[in-house]
């Protein structure tokens, strides 16, 4: 059986820090890859471990800049690839809406399965919606026996749980440290929530990622591992996981 790969892009919430990127997750499996998100500055870290060339599959959970961000410059660079004669397929955005990923020949959209699923080489992905304020997702990437899911952005609720079980890597978002978030920040979970999601999930790994920009992050850590006995890291630019 082969292996799935997962490398961390942009961990970042809202804004990168300097050299790093917001949202943005590759996966790979047999030499198949794909993007959930294209955060601000996922183009530039992905570009130190991938050629962008060989993705041709990019799956956007939601259209908040922090999570699309890169969408543009990346159909300009396959405009630029195409042109100069390395690649003749177009990118194939996946997402709820059509938004301003499609710019033919070099970019197509294709919007989401919600009851069926995608399928992109040997990945299928399902979804979830997720509770936020725009219309989200949480995905569920699977090949090969080895299951990711992402929860995207979104609050803790008993179906994110349950979609969540099991998963071999939980990418959790974490947008607040413990004991912050209130009703104005609906939408986000904080270290408190990812806590309780992963315990409920139990799943091989949790990645815990979306983090804030400010502060010390091993709080978060710190916070999740007294709460939680299962395997646990923070998520951090080119991060490698393979299981």
């Amino acid at each position: 059986m082969s292996e799935m790969r997962l490398l961390v892009i942009g961990e970042s919430s809202g804004r990168p820090l300097a050299g790093g990127a917001t949202s943005c997750y590759l996966v790979e499996y047999d030499g198949a890859k794909i993007l959930l998100d294209i955060g601000s500055g996922a183009l530039s870290v992905l570009e130190r471990a991938v050629h962008f060339d060989e993705i041709d599959d990019i799956f956007i959970s939601h259209f908040h800049s922090d999570h699309v961000a890169d969408a543009g410059p990346a159909v300009y660079h396959r405009l630029i690839s195409t042109q100069l004669g390395l690649v003749n397929r177009p990118l194939v955005f996946h997402a709820l809406e059509e938004g301003q990923l499609a710019c033919a020949p070099y970019s197509v959209w294709r919007r989401t399965g919600l009851e069926s699923g995608d399928d992109a080489g040997p990945f299928h992905v399902s979804y979830l919606a997720a509770c936020h304020p725009v219309p989200a997702l949480a995905m569920k990437v699977t090949a090969g026996g080895r299951t990711l899911v992402y929860t995207g952005d979104g609050s803790l609720t008993g179906e994110l749980a349950g979609f969540c079980s099991g998963a071999d890597i939980l990418i959790a978002e974490c947008s607040f440290y413990p004991g912050r978030g209130n009703a104005a920040s609906a939408g986000h979970m904080n270290a408190g929530d990812v806590a309780a999601l992963a315990s409920k999930a139990r799943p091989g790994l949790l990645v815990v990622s979306h983090l804030p920009v400010y502060g010390d992050r091993t709080e978060i850590l710190d916070f999740i591992k007294n709460r939680y006995d299962g395997k646990v890291m923070l998520a951090s630019t080119l991060l490698e996981v393979i299981v």
